[in-house]
């Protein structure tokens, strides 16, 4: 039998010591040095985008990303991230589709003056996370970055748009999470998730505007595929011009609640100077869950002390809070966009109360609207017809004298040439179950909505937050409520803007 050897190493044989240490390797970690804040009374601007490893840049793109820097004077941040394709052989792909060769890590020359891989403090409780290598292939990019920076928001160099929420407690704000899209050409390796990671491949950054106190706007610059074109509000950057005075396509507000409404909020949506409606003049108008629904609310139908919490408000009447709501409503009509209330969840609630109002035990004050209310779904039934209880009880109970199209449960509302469904609140899901965003964002078609008061963007699904104050009495611990509306432009392209200290842009005084 042959011996096996030993391989264990002599005793009393050291190994050799290494003369260097293999890695530096750093006390503190990745430290974020602070930008300089513009002098008070005027916006320092950022447009950031992202770029991949041996693949040029898409010129339509790059050179409306540069025209609007210009434009606004802003600093252009590219921050690059690494996709090996190398290590992937000719037996892995299919015929004709091996790239090979190319063993150098190189960048478009076009973007290596603008590379900026270091983390930088843009703003108040803002950083720019240049340092962060996530590769391109990732389905959800900020997966795990929720607590990275602690509290302050930050923005991660990435190959798909994204954006999440992330709850605080104590009234200290959300966090936000950004991912930026990118300015290089579509190049992955055709297997699967690099052929899912192509088609949500997404051109285009972000706009970061600061103002001399810290305080920081973000919104998104999702360009064409084919011509890089991009609007930012009411501008459009096209072959390197930009032209201002642009209507969009639609606003999708987050939810109303019309009693609780945000006064701020609804300063800066419809009534104040330099509202968003009169300063970008929508085509569409999405309303979502315009009815609080205290009236009718049955969460509190057992319990008395919430029932007179209601009542002290006024709010006991269901007429009441019809006229409130249509109050509400009127703000945001303008004879030139079309306001569309989408079927919503509190809205509904009508419905419910229509089903299980008692007469013998409820407020008396309600007898004469419960009936009518009644009465109208009868009759819509016996013409086959789904009565909206919303519309019905607006247009007979209160004095509301708008064209306004109130959707029925399930009816679609398209935009832009048929391209993003705006007709779902978001409360519902496939087959019956509840509703996220998601799963929605599964549907296969791009879509706005609104229902949890979380603004994200999940691929082609963009969520609205709320408008209404941001506690509301049952959402007790921490919160990633914000005020924030998804604006679509004509070429079907979007932004989320969020509203805090008092404005919802930034603006040079």
């Amino acid at each position: 039998m042959t011996k096996i050897k030993n391989i264990i190493k002599p005793a009393g044989r050291k190994a050799k010591k290494p003369t260097k240490p293999f890695a530096k390797g750093t006390t503190d970690g990745i430290v974020a040095e602070p930008a300089s804040l513009p002098k008070s009374g005027e916006v320092k601007r950022y447009i950031l985008t992202s770029a991949q490893n041996n693949t040029y840049v898409h010129d339509g793109v790059w050179k409306n990303l540069r025209a609007l820097a210009d434009y606004y004077h802003a600093q252009l941040f590219v921050g690059t991230f690494t996709y090996d394709q190398n290590s992937y052989g000719r037996m892995s792909v299919k015929q004709g589709k091996y790239k090979g060769g190319e063993h150098d890590l190189w960048y478009d020359p076009k973007v290596r003056e603008f590379e900026k891989d270091t983390r930088i403090q843009l703003g108040k409780g803002l950083v720019w996370c240049g340092e962060a290598n996530i590769v391109p292939t990732a389905g959800d990019p900020l997966r795990g970055f929720e607590t990275y920076e602690g509290r302050d928001s930050a923005i991660f160099p990435h190959a798909k748009i994204a954006l999440r929420s992330v709850a605080s407690l104590g009234g200290s704000g959300a966090k936000m999470i950004y991912t930026t899209g990118t300015c290089t050409k579509r190049n992955y390796i055709q297997k699967r998730v690099g052929m899912i990671a192509e088609f949500h491949h997404t051109y285009g950054g972000l706009i970061v505007e600061v103002d001399g106190s810290g305080v920081w706007k973000v919104r998104q610059l999702d360009a064409e595929d084919e011509t890089g074109t991009f609007y930012d509000l009411d501008l459009k950057v096209e072959n390197g011009v930009v032209t201002s005075g642009h209507r969009v396509e639609a606003i999708t507000f987050g939810d109303i609640h019309a009693t609780i409404i945000d006064p701020t909020v609804l300063s800066l949506s419809a009534t104040g100077k330099g509202n968003m409606i009169d300063a970008l003049r929508p085509k569409f108008v999405f309303i979502h869950d315009l009815m609080e629904g205290a009236s009718v609310n049955h969460h509190v139908a057992n319990k008395p002390l919430e029932r007179f919490k209601t009542d002290l408000r006024g709010l006991s009447v269901v007429i009441r809070e019809i006229q409130e709501s249509a109050d509400i409503l009127k703000k945001y009509y303008r004879p030139e966009t079309y306001v569309v209330v989408v079927n919503s969840n509190h809205d509904r609630w009508l419905d419910r109360w229509l089903d299980e109002y008692d007469q013998r035990k409820g407020d008396v004050r309600n007898l004469e609207i419960f009936h009518d209310g009644s009465a109208a779904r009868l009759r819509a039934a016996r013409l086959g017809v789904d009565l909206n209880v919303l519309e019905y009880l607006i247009r007979s109970h209160s004095d509301y004298p708008f064209p306004t199209k109130f959707l029925a449960l399930d009816e679609s509302f398209l935009i832009c040439d048929k391209r993003i469904e705006c007709g779902q609140h978001g409360d519902l899901g496939a087959n019956g179950t509840r509703g996220s965003a998601s799963s929605l964002s599964k549907m296969g078609r791009r879509s706005n909505i609104g229902h949890s008061h979380v603004a994200g963007i999940w691929d082609g699904l963009y969520q609205a937050g709320t408008s209404t104050n941001l506690h509301m009495g049952y959402n007790h611990g921490p919160s990633s409520w914000t005020h924030s509306h998804v604006v679509t432009y004509s070429n079907g392209k979007r932004t989320v803007i969020t509203m805090y200290e008092n404005a919802w842009r930034a603006e040079d005084k």
